[in-house]
């Protein structure tokens, strides 16, 4: 690397007799404007009715699942190893789910309609932020997923992901 030369009182002299005669600009008290947002549109599912995929989550299933640690699973005939490679961060969430604040049946109906979206988008892999709270919907979640058919295989977040307060879920996709 180049090392600059010091500055000599003859280059600031130099400088000073350059500004010599600039004024400060006012300042103007208009502020640019923002550019208008436009509203959400709710994502809708072609011929599909909103209740229509919630059969198969029943509240009365429950999984059994480690009381502490990691969230492990892998449907019956899927690679047992995919629970480890979703941990390992091989697949990157296209779609990210946020449960926070919902009730156990409006979780239910957007869980259900998340994987009904990633179905028609051929989306493989998802993010669901269930949060830690009281632990409902941490215990809640997982009993779904279970139940779902498309689900292969689910394995709590990576820390960059929402560790403990999330999960990341492994889907088929139609061919």
């Amino acid at each position: 690397m180049k090392k600059t030369p010091p500055i000599t009182d003859e280059d600031i002299q130099l400088f000073r007799d350059a500004v010599s005669g600039a004024k400060p600009l006012p300042q103007d008290s208009h502020l640019p404007e923002r550019p208008k947002r436009r509203p959400k549109k709710a994502v809708t599912l072609a011929n599909s009715s909103p209740d229509s995929h919630l059969f198969y989550f029943s509240d009365l299933y429950e999984g059994v699942f480690p009381d502490s640690g990691a969230l492990s699973f892998a449907q019956p005939g899927e690679d047992p190893h995919l629970p480890k490679r979703l941990k390992r961060g091989e697949f990157q969430p296209a779609v990210v789910l946020d449960l926070h604040g919902l009730t156990q049946e409006k979780a239910k109906e957007e869980l259900a309609g998340l994987l009904a979206y990633c179905q028609q988008e051929h989306l493989n892999c998802a993010c669901i932020v269930h949060g830690k709270g009281l632990g409902i919907l941490a215990r809640r979640v997982p009993n779904w997923l279970v139940q779902h058919p498309n689900v292969r295989a689910f394995h709590t977040a990576p820390t960059e992901w929402g560790r403990d307060g999330a999960l990341l879920v492994l889907l088929k996709t139609p061919q």
